[in-house]
Protein backbone atom coordinates (compact mmCIF):
# COMPACT_ATOMS: atom_id res chain seq x y z
CA UNK A 1 0.00 0.00 0.00
CA UNK A 2 1.41 3.43 -0.94
CA UNK A 3 1.38 6.48 1.29
CA UNK A 4 -1.09 9.25 0.56
CA UNK A 5 0.81 11.86 -1.53
CA UNK A 6 -1.13 14.60 0.23
CA UNK A 7 0.56 13.60 3.49
CA UNK A 8 3.98 14.13 1.89
CA UNK A 9 2.96 17.61 0.73
CA UNK A 10 1.71 18.52 4.20
CA UNK A 11 4.85 17.09 5.84
CA UNK A 12 7.03 19.32 3.65
CA UNK A 13 5.05 22.43 4.53
CA UNK A 14 5.05 21.54 8.24
CA UNK A 15 8.82 21.09 8.18
CA UNK A 16 9.25 24.49 6.55
CA UNK A 17 7.09 26.10 9.28
CA UNK A 18 9.16 24.41 11.96
CA UNK A 19 12.38 25.77 10.42
CA UNK A 20 10.83 29.26 10.23
CA UNK A 21 9.81 29.08 13.89
CA UNK A 22 13.44 28.33 14.82
CA UNK A 23 14.73 31.09 12.52
CA UNK A 24 16.67 28.40 10.66
CA UNK A 25 16.89 29.76 7.12
CA UNK A 26 19.33 27.09 5.92
CA UNK A 27 16.97 24.27 6.88
CA UNK A 28 13.97 26.16 5.49
CA UNK A 29 15.74 26.45 2.13
CA UNK A 30 16.03 22.66 1.88
CA UNK A 31 12.25 22.65 1.33
CA UNK A 32 12.23 25.53 -1.18
CA UNK A 33 12.75 25.37 -4.93
CA UNK A 34 15.55 27.66 -6.19
CA UNK A 35 12.98 29.50 -8.35
CA UNK A 36 10.32 29.86 -5.63
CA UNK A 37 8.30 33.00 -5.07
CA UNK A 38 6.94 34.13 -1.71
CA UNK A 39 4.26 36.82 -1.36
CA UNK A 40 3.88 37.54 2.37
CA UNK A 41 1.05 40.06 2.73
CA UNK A 42 1.96 41.59 6.09
CA UNK A 43 5.71 41.79 5.64
CA UNK A 44 5.26 42.97 2.05
CA UNK A 45 2.97 45.78 3.20
CA UNK A 46 5.59 46.86 5.73
CA UNK A 47 8.56 46.68 3.35
CA UNK A 48 6.98 47.62 0.03
CA UNK A 49 8.48 44.45 -1.43
CA UNK A 50 5.59 42.42 -2.92
CA UNK A 51 7.56 39.29 -3.79
CA UNK A 52 10.66 37.46 -2.58
CA UNK A 53 12.24 35.32 -5.33
CA UNK A 54 14.58 32.37 -5.08
CA UNK A 55 16.78 31.31 -2.21
CA UNK A 56 18.30 34.77 -1.83
CA UNK A 57 14.81 36.22 -1.68
CA UNK A 58 13.92 33.83 1.14
CA UNK A 59 17.07 34.89 2.99
CA UNK A 60 16.03 38.52 2.48
CA UNK A 61 12.56 37.66 3.79
CA UNK A 62 14.01 36.22 7.02
CA UNK A 63 16.05 39.41 7.46
CA UNK A 64 13.01 41.61 6.79
CA UNK A 65 10.91 39.61 9.27
CA UNK A 66 13.52 40.18 11.95
CA UNK A 67 13.69 43.90 11.20
CA UNK A 68 10.00 44.67 10.55
CA UNK A 69 8.55 42.56 13.34
CA UNK A 70 11.35 43.16 15.86
CA UNK A 71 11.97 39.40 15.88
CA UNK A 72 8.50 38.74 17.31
CA UNK A 73 6.65 37.21 14.33
CA UNK A 74 5.03 33.91 15.34
CA UNK A 75 3.11 31.75 12.89
CA UNK A 76 0.57 29.35 14.32
CA UNK A 77 -0.59 26.89 11.67
CA UNK A 78 -3.76 25.15 12.85
CA UNK A 79 -5.13 23.19 9.90
CA UNK A 80 -3.36 21.87 6.79
CA UNK A 81 -5.27 20.82 3.68
CA UNK A 82 -3.61 19.40 0.58
CA UNK A 83 -5.34 19.85 -2.76
CA UNK A 84 -3.93 19.26 -6.26
CA UNK A 85 -0.24 19.91 -5.60
CA UNK A 86 -0.95 22.68 -3.11
CA UNK A 87 -1.28 22.97 0.63
CA UNK A 88 -3.61 25.50 2.23
CA UNK A 89 -2.78 26.32 5.83
CA UNK A 90 -5.22 28.03 8.16
CA UNK A 91 -3.89 29.63 11.30
CA UNK A 92 -2.92 32.77 13.16
CA UNK A 93 -0.10 35.28 13.18
CA UNK A 94 1.18 37.05 16.29
CA UNK A 95 3.70 39.87 16.45
CA UNK A 96 4.70 42.93 18.45
CA UNK A 97 5.76 45.54 15.91
CA UNK A 98 6.98 48.63 17.74
CA UNK A 99 5.96 46.90 21.00
CA UNK A 100 2.26 46.85 20.10
CA UNK A 101 0.68 43.36 20.30
CA UNK A 102 -0.86 42.23 17.05
CA UNK A 103 -2.77 39.04 16.27
CA UNK A 104 -4.76 38.07 13.19
CA UNK A 105 -6.10 35.16 11.21
CA UNK A 106 -3.93 34.05 8.32
CA UNK A 107 -4.27 31.72 5.37
CA UNK A 108 -1.18 30.51 3.54
CA UNK A 109 -1.40 28.91 0.10
CA UNK A 110 1.67 26.87 -0.90
CA UNK A 111 2.31 25.25 -4.27
CA UNK A 112 4.77 22.41 -4.53
CA UNK A 113 6.62 20.70 -7.38
CA UNK A 114 8.91 17.70 -7.05
CA UNK A 115 8.58 17.84 -3.27
CA UNK A 116 9.67 21.49 -2.96
CA UNK A 117 7.80 24.71 -2.29
CA UNK A 118 7.56 26.73 -5.50
CA UNK A 119 5.29 29.52 -4.36
CA UNK A 120 3.67 30.79 -1.23
CA UNK A 121 1.14 33.50 -0.70
CA UNK A 122 -0.13 34.80 2.61
CA UNK A 123 -3.59 36.25 3.14
CA UNK A 124 -4.98 37.99 6.20
CA UNK A 125 -8.38 36.28 5.94
CA UNK A 126 -10.04 33.23 4.44
CA UNK A 127 -12.16 35.58 2.37
CA UNK A 128 -9.05 37.18 0.82
CA UNK A 129 -7.56 33.77 0.03
CA UNK A 130 -10.78 32.58 -1.61
CA UNK A 131 -11.11 35.82 -3.60
CA UNK A 132 -7.54 35.46 -4.87
CA UNK A 133 -8.12 31.82 -5.79
CA UNK A 134 -11.30 32.72 -7.66
CA UNK A 135 -9.48 35.51 -9.51
CA UNK A 136 -7.10 32.93 -10.89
Amino acid sequence: MTADPREALIATVQAAYEAFARGDVDTALTFVSPDAELRPEGTSNATGRPVYRGHQGIRDYFEDVSRVWDGTLELEPVDYRAVAGSVVVFGRVRARPRGEPFETEAVWVWKLRDGLLTSGQVFSTRRAAIAAAQAG
